[in-house]
């Protein structure tokens, strides 16, 4: 009897050590197969991303290089920078605060992607809502665009610039404005994606074309210069808001216009003193 119990302790020892080391290796091994599930879930978001995105938030998600799925010319990026610290970077990042959302950064995106963007050319993308994606799917594209926020990205001062309040005082600053790189950039900034081609009226598809925003942009608002308008409706694109789009009324208020631009433009300034030179010809 003896013998058993001693056989019995041992064995009951021996069972706890294998219980104990089991649990101590237990967050480890958790931690390895959450990391694999989230790698699976970046490379499979990667691709819906591939297929769906980049039309309008261009390669490397950073809204800077788009082309046309079907003819695989470039075109602007209507979309946000999606590989962007405002984003991304912070608890809550800058567009989080400026979208008044108080959860958690991962349901900010998600939400976004479930359930569009009213009135701006983001669509709903969950089958919940009329779109073509999964829950599950919609899971994978949150995890590929938080896979964007890095140490390196988020440890880059996010620049702002004070922007005058009038076009006058802003060209004392930035006295010479470049049309040439001016019209590269009406690309890059994704300008052209809904305003379209300055040589043709009916390339616009979603904002009044501007190829006489010089001449009209005077008539707009009662007493303001065609400088001014376009200065503040590219700062402040729900300032005013035009009546007629190519469609039908013009969505808004809020603009359907992306209101980041002052944000986006601050590392830059002169960059907007060429977009304005391309469409004034000043």
């Amino acid at each position: 009897m003896q013998i058993k119990i001693i056989i019995g302790t041992i064995a009951f020892m021996l069972a706890m050590m294998v219980l104990g080391y089991s649990a101590l290796r237990e967050p480890a091994r958790l931690e390895h197969f959450t990391n694999a599930r989230v790698a699976r879930q970046i490379q499979t978001g990667a691709a819906l991303y591939d297929a769906n995105c980049t039309t309008c938030h261009g390669v490397n998600a950073k809204s800077e290089e788009c082309f046309d799925a079907s003819t695989g010319e470039p075109i602007g990026c209507i979309g946000l920078p999606l590989n962007y610290a405002p984003l991304l970077c912070g608890d809550p990042s800058l567009r989080m605060e400026a979208m008044l959302w108080e959860g958690s950064k991962e349901a900010f995106i998600a939400a976004t992607l479930t359930s569009g963007r009213y009135g701006t050319q983001m669509p709903t993308w969950s089958q919940e809502f009329g779109g073509p994606l999964r829950d599950d799917q919609i899971v994978d594209l949150t995890q590929f665009i938080l896979n964007y926020q890095t140490e390196e990205l988020c440890s880059t001062p996010i620049v702002t610039y004070d922007w005058p309040a009038t076009y006058t005082d802003f060209v004392v600053e930035f006295p010479v404005g470049d049309a040439i790189n001016g019209e590269n950039l009406f690309l890059t900034y994704g300008c052209s994606g809904c305003h379209g081609d300055l040589d043709d009226p009916a390339s616009a598809v979603v904002g009044p074309w501007l190829g006489n925003i010089a001449e009209v942009g005077a008539t707009r608002i009662d007493g303001t210069t065609a400088d001014d308008y376009v200065y503040h409706s590219i700062l402040n694109p729900s300032e005013y808001i035009v009546p007629e789009c190519p469609t039908g009324p013009c969505a808004g208020p809020p603009s359907a216009m992306p209101s980041n631009f002052p944000l986006r433009m601050s590392e830059n300034p002169q960059d907007l003193r060429d977009i304005m030179s391309y469409l004034l010809n000043d």
